[in-house]
């Protein structure tokens, strides 16, 4: 008994000491970093509980919080911070920077050099890894949805599949509107082959794993883009992978992250009027042997409990009344579940990362589901005060065993299908979608199937390997000039199994299908970089160097139009002539660039770049097209010293 008392007592006493610390307290005060004066109007929010409070007039707070708990700290014009407010019981002193002085930041730019951002004559927006790996996406480009200016980003599905990007909008009626993705300096595929088909294949982006990500940059304008060439039309996505750089001392690092999914939102259903035409409907067949019974418009009898055959009641009469949530209950409470490890090390001599992702998710669709298996390794080794070896290899295995049905295919999608459902249909009636003699059965058979016969019979599997690779190296020949080499490729083979099961509506016999798919494309890149100060005003940063570009691309496509014995599925199990395409293409692109930035008081900049490329697929007498831009920056405030705020 005392035991139980002394217990409640050290309860009460940690539940007061609780309350008594989160009544605690903290005044503070706000200045300007640069000039020490006081900020009026700062927004102090304790993290914790949303707690906010505002800075007087000479900078002074006051806000009650915890001791553990960290203070956000904004003001227009200011860089917002984080601080912990720790044992600091008496007084916060709180100083913040001027955006003006954030333009001192540099950023990633065309060719992975890194400029100030003032010093730009074009919009760069940059995330870092933070802002798209929280929220687990199964495509990197749906984690950026909503966090770029002027960049739009759509899904083509709710959980899985494709992710379009489209900067400043279409710059093409006819062609590719895509921008140029440049992963650690090397150009990467984002292909979408298959696209408008009966499924929604991922584009080959995805294959990135947002936990390797250390920063992504968006060149918006032409002049951001037009070191790259005709490919870079419609802007280029820079991403960066993390390097043991900031390491010192070996570090492992492990990740782990799950989300359930749901749907968001479906059409509105009226469920006043079943399936049937003119006010009448009695099943018997499916497809035309009862009364209206093949249709599948809903203006038939009222929902409002009559007595009709219906497609499971064997021809005795059952409630006529509406399933209001029938679609909804098709699909299913769907998931992600993502876990990494990452090893880190560095010192003087070198520096490398290297990382392991497992990645599942299965779709709100039943039978969904896909996973992906990433490695990676991003290493560079000093040999000399002057030389730097690179090196970075990544390997994806991207293995869906069901992609969700897409498109107006009958034979595979499931929302054309729930256009027209009729309301008075039970959903949970058609999950065990064959009879004791095998057969399938439907709440209509003149132009559907089961919904889920069609979601575990007709399915389409996906296969992707991919390695892209880069080695190279840097050297310093003085002070101001480096040199710098590379050599890369980006290796893919893609491999897909559709399958159309007997008995299929519109597809009697079913089929089969597979499909092939194989990209390669190397870049072997040369440059010099030459940068220093001018006569103390005056700054020189330029580049120039030559790019040799290979592509290689084949597709396979083999199509058993009607299979000769039901479910098996092979090629050879085909009873008409198989239909077959193949297509092959190769590509050698030789290209010169130079970029050059002329600063003044590191106020005022001048930028200009021009490249010319040579291009194996245009007539030999006129293979050479050139592409020049020119830019400028200045930073009025600077120049003309201004301060008021």
């Amino acid at each position: 008994m005392k035991r139980v008392i002394t217990s409640a007592i050290v309860g009460l006493l940690l539940l007061f000491n609780s309350i008594v610390q989160a009544q605690l307290p903290f005044n503070g005060k706000v200045i300007g970093k640069k000039d020490k004066l006081p900020l009026a109007g700062v927004s102090v929010t304790v993290k914790s509980t949303g707690i906010t409070t505002t800075t007087n007039n000479v900078g002074l707070f006051q806000i009650k919080a915890k001791e553990n708990d960290l203070l956000l700290i904004s003001l227009i014009g200011y860089e917002k911070i984080e601080i912990p407010i720790g044992n600091a019981t008496t007084f916060l002193q709180v100083e913040l920077n001027n955006e003006a002085e954030l333009l001192n930041e540099v950023v990633v730019t065309a060719l992975g050099f890194t400029r100030k951002k003032k010093s730009l004559g074009y919009a760069v927006q940059e995330l870092k890894s933070k802002d798209f790996s929280e929220a687990r996406e199964s495509n990197i480009l749906s984690a950026l949805e909503g966090k770029i200016a002027g960049v739009r980003i759509t899904n083509s599905q709710g959980d899985m599949g494709s992710s379009r990007i489209i900067i400043r909008g279409e710059t093409s009626i006819s062609g590719n509107n895509q921008p140029l993705f440049i992963l650690n300096g090397v150009p990467v595929d984002n292909s979408q082959f298959g696209a408008g088909g009966s499924r929604d294949y991922a584009n080959a982006i995805s294959d990135l794993n947002p936990d390797d990500i250390e920063s992504i940059s968006v060149l918006k304008g032409p002049n951001a883009a037009a070191l790259y060439g005709s490919r870079a039309a419609a802007g280029v996505v820079l991403i960066k992978t993390k390097s043991g750089k900031s390491k010192r001392g070996l570090g492992i690092t492990l990740t782990s992250g799950a989300s359930l999914e749901d749907l968001l939102v479906l059409p509105k259903y009226q469920n006043a009027y079943g399936q049937g035409s003119d006010g009448k409907f009695s099943y018997v067949d499916g497809k035309g042997g009862g009364v209206n019974d093949g249709v599948d418009e809903s203006w038939g009898p009222k929902l409002d409990g009559r007595l009709i055959p219906q497609f499971f009641s064997n021809g005795t009469p059952a409630p006529f009344v509406a399933h209001e949530n029938n679609v909804k209950d098709f699909f299913r409470k769907g998931y992600i579940v993502s876990n990494g490890v990452s090893v880190a090390d560095a010192n003087a001599q070198f520096d490398y990362r290297l990382s392991y992702n497992n990645f599942k998710q299965e779709g709100v669709i039943p039978n969904s589901s896909q996973g992906k298996n990433s490695l990676s390794l991003n290493s560079t080794v000093k040999l000399s005060p002057k030389l730097s070896i690179i090196a970075d290899a990544n390997y994806f295995q991207n293995d869906a065993a069901n992609l969700p049905g897409a498109g107006g295919r009958r034979a595979t999608s499931t929302m054309l299908q729930f256009t027209w459902f009729g309301r008075q249909v039970d959903i949970n009636q058609l999950k065990n979608y064959t009879d004791v003699n095998g057969n399938t059965f439907n709440w209509n058979n003149s132009y559907y199937s089961n919904p889920y016969f069609i979601a575990y019979e007709n399915t389409v599997q996906q296969r992707r390997n991919r390695f892209i690779g880069k080695t190279g190296f840097n050297y310093k020949i003085d002070d101001a000039l480096t040199l710098n080499f590379f050599t890369a490729t980006d290796y893919y083979n893609d491999r897909r199994k559709s399958k159309v099961a007997f008995g299929t509506n519109g597809t009697p016999f079913g089929s089969y299908q597979e499909d092939g798919y194989t990209v390669n494309e190397s870049n072997t890149e040369l440059n010099l970089h030459y940068k220093r100060n001018i006569y103390k005003q005056f700054s020189l940063d330029v580049i120039a160097g030559g790019n040799n570009r290979a592509r290689f691309y084949e597709e396979n496509i083999q199509l058993a139009p009607r299979l000769a014995v039901a479910k098996l599925y092979a090629l050879s199990n085909s009873r008409d002539p198989l239909v077959s395409s193949n297509y092959f293409t190769k590509l050698q692109v030789y290209s010169v660039f130079s970029s050059a930035q002329v600063g003044y008081k590191d106020v005022a900049f001048l930028n200009g770049t021009v490249r010319n490329d040579w291009s194996s697929t245009l007539p030999s007498q006129n293979r050479s097209y050139f592409y020049p831009s020119v830019s400028g920056s200045l930073i009025l405030s600077e120049a003309f010293d201004i301060k008021n705020e």
